[in-house]
């Protein structure tokens, strides 16, 4: 039963991810283009995939939420994305789910293990849209960092990297000199 649970509850952010990606873009050759990643508010989520670097600074594509909807599990929640030019879907996208049974302070995270409602730890995804590709955290070798160097009303700050996996393919992408100030939605 529980590895059945854990199994869905991959699936299931995969298919997010993937979803998330995809969208309602099209293949008309606009996909390459960029809108401006500008905003005045400093926010930003930044690492080096597979060596490339890789910015995200549309403010209303950045965010971070920290709450618990189960009692005594704690979650946060934060992503950054580029939107396809004049489409709803995103371009490139990456998500971190930090699962614990204590609350979430600043400190640092690292792993993934199975516990009663799916995983207790650290899930990085990230995803390509002109790959049509979704890669995440590899939960039976989990290699993966977070480190919450800050927490504020309006803000988290902080700093990650890891080895994602797409499973249908087996192929995976190095994130490092991962780092984000983020807006909190809630």
């Amino acid at each position: 039963m529980m590895k059945k649970l854990l199994m869905i509850n991959w699936s299931l952010l995969a298919v997010m991810l993937f979803l998330t990606v995809s969208g309602c873009g099209s293949k008309d050759g606009d996909d390459d283009m960029n809108p401006a990643d500008t905003n005045k508010s400093g926010y930003f989520l930044s690492a080096k995939v597979d060596g490339k670097l890789v910015e995200f600074k549309t403010e209303t594509l950045l965010s971070v939420e920290i709450g618990s909807a189960i009692p005594n599990v704690y979650n946060l929640s934060l992503s950054g994305g580029r939107q396809v030019s004049n489409q709803s879907a995103l371009e490139e996208v990456i998500t971190i789910l930090l699962t614990e049974t204590t609350p979430i302070t600043e400190k640092s995270y690292s792993g993934l293990v199975p516990f009663e409602t799916g995983f207790k730890g650290v899930l990085l995804g990230y995803a390509l849209e002109a790959e049509e590709k979704a890669y995440i955290t590899d939960v039976n070798d989990p290699n993966v960092n977070l480190q919450i160097t800050e927490i504020k009303p309006t803000f988290v700050k902080g700093k990650f990297s890891g080895v994602v996996k797409e499973f249908l393919s087996g192929e995976t992408k190095t994130i490092t000199e991962g780092e984000f100030f983020l807006p909190r939605r809630n």
